[in-house]
């Protein structure tokens, strides 16, 4: 398909404050270190028809969800509770803002919420910059991630595995981290020659893609990968959705081992080909520790359609 024929199904608002949820809408988030993820404050006076649904997170797979008064403790590995979630709030539409909500926390909710057979959107707010390295080395020139904790399915999104004769195909989803990229070629061990890295171009602001480069230098060059590099928007999961497909049109016979590593957005991408793809997909995440004060301010609020792509 042309990339002009590509529906992108994003509505993207300059400032945060000039949106509104729609009318008999449930609206999921989280608050987070980061001052992006508390923009909701800014027009919620403006949203009396919205059912505002607060999340913390009480351990790595459970969580605690408050809807109007009534605390739910939501077992992010079971599709059981997390369906009796979507069930108990009667609303016709969901957004999702992904904004403060790491992915191990908003991928298993938005899977359910896209059976549960509502129209679902999910949210996320740009940050205004990101916090550079006091002391910069190579493959790590923000400030983002204390540590990782290593290498594990995302809840409901474990990997059963390929035939034999399949090959894999690696394909990570690029950020300014080099450390993970490196981090993830130890740990996985790819076949170098099938490693397809993607870059988030355009970026959130021009120069992102240069940084992206910059912080992969190593791992790029130690693989050969730069030659084989692809591009989709930065802020667009539609864009990475779509190049997933061509990928796997071009290589019928691989899995497809994806790593989301960079923008949010692309990592929605990756899940929501997970949730629909009869290919084999393998989603591989290393679970980054991130630090406090990682990013700066809040720019552009983009409002994603993903219902329809579908349910899966």
């Amino acid at each position: 398909m042309a990339a002009i024929d590509q529906p992108i199904l994003t509505d993207i608002y300059e400032e945060a404050s000039s949106f509104v949820p729609v009318t008999d809408s449930a609206y999921i988030f989280m608050r987070s270190v980061e001052e992006r993820s508390g923009h909701i404050e800014s027009w919620r006076d403006r949203a009396s028809a919205t059912t505002f649904v607060e999340v913390a997170e009480t351990s790595n797979f459970e969580v605690t969800a408050l809807v109007s008064g009534r605390k739910y403790s939501v077992m992010l590995r079971s599709s059981e509770s997390l369906a009796s979630l979507w069930s108990d709030i009667h609303a016709s539409a969901i957004y999702i803002d992904m904004t403060g909500f790491a992915h191990h926390v908003w991928a298993p909710l938005l899977r359910a919420a896209l059976i549960s057979r509502r129209d679902v959107m999910v949210v996320y707010v740009e940050p205004s910059d990101y916090k550079h390295s006091a002391a910069p080395i190579e493959g790590q020139i923000f400030d983002l991630s204390e540590r990782i904790e290593g290498i594990a399915p995302l809840p409901g999104f474990a990997f059963l595995g390929a035939t034999p004769e399949a090959d894999t195909l690696f394909v990570p989803l690029l950020g300014f981290e080099g450390t993970r990229f490196s981090y993830l070629l130890e740990q996985v061990q790819p076949n170098i020659d099938r490693v397809i890295p993607i870059v988030g171009v355009p970026g959130f602001k021009l120069e992102y893609p240069f940084h992206t480069y910059q912080g992969n230098k190593r791992p790029l060059e130690q693989t050969g990968s730069w030659r084989r590099v692809r591009f989709a928007t930065a802020n667009c999961p539609f864009s990475l959705f779509y190049l997933l497909e061509e990928l796997a049109r071009l290589h019928p016979r691989s899995v497809l081992q994806v790593a989301p590593i960079g923008t949010k957005p692309h990592a929605l991408g990756a899940i929501l080909f997970k949730i629909v793809s009869s290919r084999a997909v393998e989603i591989v995440y290393d679970f980054p520790l991130r630090k406090s004060g990682r990013t700066r301010g809040s720019d552009r609020l983009l409002v994603y359609y993903v219902s329809a792509i579908g349910a899966g």
